[in-house]
């Protein structure tokens, strides 16, 4: 058995809200193509049942397993590492991007629970649901037609994380967990308060952010120093600001 197939259980599929039972099928005959068998479906628009299977072929089993999630918030709640596909460009900070074959390089070197998210058949993701992935990944295509059927997208990266778990035979990196990141972004957010940053530079600070951390391979241990710091920095700042107020105040 190859290295992917033993290496493949932390890694889930994520349909958001799938239009089409016949795409349901196709998606997880790709996943079982490429050892991959934990899919989720987030709230789909259509029934999962005879049809989907069908479609799948002998990848049937994943289709019977599938788990339902009524939000992609759940997703981003569950795993640590929220890696999305995306074929619209635009946004350098909302949709700075990697190629399939760097993000699947990253997921293999990484340890924790990761999920590939594969958007809506006809609309993709949203604005905010992309500002809450951890990496994006765009496929690069013919400019007069970039968008790619959920399942084609999605075999390509399939074929891509398969490689990558055969090359790296065991994480490098241990990932942060997801309540550390959240709490490094959690102080972003504070401290760009106390700086008197606007609503739109400290969110777009935290995509950065959320996105450096990955594409960056930064490790629980980095990220816990990192903590450390933007914490006492924003306490820090946080008291000054308070007891200078004080002062103005008894004057």
């Amino acid at each position: 058995m190859s290295s992917a197939c033993t290496r493949s259980t932390d890694i889930s599929v994520a349909f958001v809200e799938p239009l089409y039972e016949q795409n349901i099928g196709y998606l997880a005959r790709c996943m079982k193509n490429f050892c991959l068998y934990n899919l989720v479906l987030v709230k789909p628009r259509c029934s999962v049942g005879l049809d989907a299977k069908r479609y799948a072929m002998h990848a049937a089993d994943i289709v019977e397993k599938a788990r339902i999630l009524e939000s992609f918030h759940e997703v981003v709640r569950e795993f640590d590492m929220v890696v999305c596909t995306s074929g619209v460009k635009g946004d350098r900070v909302l949709r700075r991007y990697v190629s399939p074959r760097d993000a699947a390089r990253i997921i293999a070197e990484s340890s924790g629970r990761k999920v590939i998210v594969i958007g809506r058949e006809d609309w993709g993701l949203s604005n905010e649901e992309l500002s809450q992935c951890d990496l994006l990944v765009t496929i690069e295509a013919n400019p007069d037609y970039p968008s790619l059927n959920a399942s084609h997208a999605a075999v390509i990266m399939f074929y891509e994380i398969f490689n990558a778990l055969n090359e790296v035979r065991s994480p490098s990196i241990e990932r942060p967990r997801r309540e550390e990141i959240d709490k490094l972004l959690e102080f972003i957010d504070l401290l760009g308060r106390e700086l008197g940053y606007g609503e739109e530079r400290r969110q777009r600070s935290k995509i950065i952010m959320r996105r450096v951390i990955t594409e960056g391979r930064v490790s629980a241990i980095d990220l816990r120093v990192l903590l450390s710091y933007l914490g006492d920095s924003y306490r820090f700042i946080r008291d000054r600001c308070k007891a200078s107020s004080r002062d103005e105040g008894q004057k």
